[in-house]
């Protein structure tokens, strides 16, 4: 069960960092305000809180089962947060950034896409007791960028 909440944890993670969330502007009208965004995120993990609670009537089998589709999902975030890392240092000259700001910028950005690689790697190998510590350093790194350089 503990694998699985790891597994839970990085889909909140990828949730949270997605490249879907980076552009939205709450007061822009095409996009819906960022509280409603959370708000569905919430009670998606709030049910899939509720679905661990049944695994433990779960057999063995069902339990991989679910394992490997929670562990495709990761895959599929990881590679999409590598991209939206490369896409990133391809915006970095349009940012008016100063050598400085932009050589963190470079840092930060080439820390989270390794981070995704990593965590790729991780769940492909099925080094689950990993995955915490390498999300821990990717949460930094996300947190250390934006608040250098977002604008909230």
């Amino acid at each position: 069960m503990r694998k699985t909440v790891t597994l839970f944890a990085c889909l909140l993670f990828f949730a949270a960092c997605s490249e879907n969330h980076v552009h939205t502007n709450a007061s822009d009208p095409d996009h819906p305000a960022l509280h409603a965004i959370h708000d569905q995120e919430l009670r998606d993990l709030m049910d899939k809180m509720n679905a661990l609670m049944m695994e433990r009537f779960m057999t063995e089998h069902e339990m991989d089962i679910e394992r490997r589709r929670h562990a495709s999902k990761i895959i599929a975030a990881s590679k999409n947060l590598a991209a939206t890392s490369e896409r990133l240092l391809q915006k970095l000259p349009e940012l008016g950034l100063d050598t400085a700001e932009q050589k963190a910028f470079r840092d930060l950005a080439g820390r989270l896409g390794q981070g995704a690689h990593t965590l790729q790697a991780q769940v492909e190998n099925q080094s689950f007791k990993a995955i915490s510590a390498t999300l821990h350093d990717m949460q930094s790194t996300c947190l250390a960028c934006h608040t250098l350089f977002r604008k909230l």
